[in-house]
């Protein structure tokens, strides 16, 4: 083994203390303090299946915020959504009743797609505050409908559920694609892979179309919108551009079960500047799971929820983005980063005590660079991104994916399955100069 990759004792620990010390400095979190009951942000859940009940688990961990009613037509969903609080919320099977309640703050909107549009406006014109689970809509019409509304109750937050924006992790590695570290940034690869049917348990027939409601057109759109979509925002975001065309293709060839949208999709969007995103996600091959791999001619980030890798270009070549900042450290963590990638770390320095959090950075990837060091995000993106919402609501603090990246991303996803659909080259309309 190289002398520079030699880990002695007092290295290992003169390294330690200096990462311990992370805990002390400037910016780290500090305790929740239990706000007064008048700044607690009293909520409504519409919906309250899979993924409504997971976001109730983490909301009901936030001081600043308390579940006092649900919403679901269907009662197995209405009772777990009960249980899930663990305290006694009022329920509802008609949004419409709850959302004449006086005493409520805001609104979560977890159900069907195909129910977004018009459940977001109506919760906008009851005054209330709105969550929104991606995609933001569900016909490309419904885009300005919400524009209006949400314009005409500019006092009220509305946050869209894409919560890679509330990922401190995702943050940093946007951050370091624009400071320079992968250069000139050209091409994203990404996919969400499954082996699995996608289908949900059904007690009774009755409900199969109210189960599993992704399955149908009527109602869903398919993988494009309940997979891609995340991970075209994070492109969208990482060229910070929205896509000028998509070609796709698709098919229902694996699952022969009665099912109306594609068990596979692939497609290709291109962005301004010759841009692309390469898009796959199929229901019968897990091996490489999901995660977006940006790609710039002076390194490469392979990132998903909870892990992000680095590697550097062996020859980088001259590129228009200059490297603002030197995103290793010393000659072994570039090494590293050009053969086997090193991780990235979910932290942002605040200019105070600047050596101290330079010192601790380096030492966090020099561990890591020898497979002794690795870095978890603080706070799951899913708690992260009510915290915004509350924090929003509350205090003003600006929205994590607020309705213009929620359109963007649903258009993106219509033009998808369109493409699919038609086997055509689908073109984003001209905006208005």
């Amino acid at each position: 083994m190289e002398k520079e990759q030699d880990v002695t004792r007092r290295d290992f620990l003169k390294t330690a203390a200096v990462v311990a010390a992370a805990s002390a400095l400037p910016g780290a979190p500090a305790i929740l303090a239990a706000p007064s009951p008048s700044q607690v942000v009293r909520f409504g859940m519409i919906g309250t299946g899979t993924e409504g009940c997971t976001l109730l688990k983490f909301a009901t961990t936030i001081p600043e915020a308390r579940c006092v009613a649900t919403c679901d037509i269907y009662p197995p969903n209405l009772k777990k959504g009960v249980e899930t609080i663990g305290t006694n919320p009022d329920t509802y099977e008609d949004y419409r009743k709850m959302l004449e309640r006086k005493d409520l703050d805001a609104i979560y909107v977890v159900t069907p797609l195909n129910l977004h549009a018009r459940m977001v406006i109506d919760a906008l014109d009851a005054g209330k505050h709105v969550f929104v689970e991606k995609s933001m809509f569900f016909k490309e019409e419904e885009a300005d409908q919400i524009r209006k509304v949400a314009a005409e109750h500019p006092k009220q937050v509305l946050q869209v559920g894409l919560q890679r924006r509330s990922s401190v992790l995702y943050q940093v590695a946007i951050e370091m694609i624009r400071k320079g570290a992968l250069g000139k940034v050209m091409f994203v690869r990404a996919q969400w892979h499954r082996n699995n049917n996608w289908r949900r348990p059904v007690p009774d027939p009755k409900f199969e179309r109210l189960i599993n409601w992704r399955m149908y057109k009527e109602y869903s759109g398919g993988l494009m919108a309940e997979l891609a979509s995340h991970q075209i925002d994070v492109t969208n975001w990482a060229f910070g551009a929205e896509p000028l065309s998509v070609v796709a293709t698709g098919g229902i060839d694996y699952w022969q079960d009665g099912r109306e949208v594609c068990d596979n999709v692939q497609a290709i969007f291109e962005y301004p500047g010759g841009r692309k995103l390469l898009y796959s996600s199929i229901l019968y091959n897990q091996h490489y799971d999901f995660d977006e791999q940006i790609m710039g001619d002076g390194g490469t980030l392979i990132i998903t929820i909870g892990k992000g890798m680095y590697f550097r270009e062996h020859a980088a070549k001259v590129t228009q983005a200059g490297a603002k900042e030197n995103w290793w450290a010393g000659a072994t963590v570039t090494k590293q980063a050009t053969q086997e990638g090193i991780p990235i770390f979910p932290e942002h320095g605040n200019g105070e005590g600047a050596f101290l959090e330079r010192e601790v950075r380096y030492a966090r990837r020099w561990l890591a660079s020898m497979g002794i060091f690795n870095y978890e995000e603080q706070h799951d993106p899913w708690w992260s991104e009510q915290t915004n919402f509350f924090a929003s609501i509350r205090d003003g603090k600006p929205v994590a994916a607020p309705l213009e990246m929620g359109v963007a991303d649903a258009l993106a996803v219509i033009y998808a399955n369109r493409a699919v659909e038609t086997g055509q080259k689908v073109l984003w309309p001209t905006k208005p100069a």
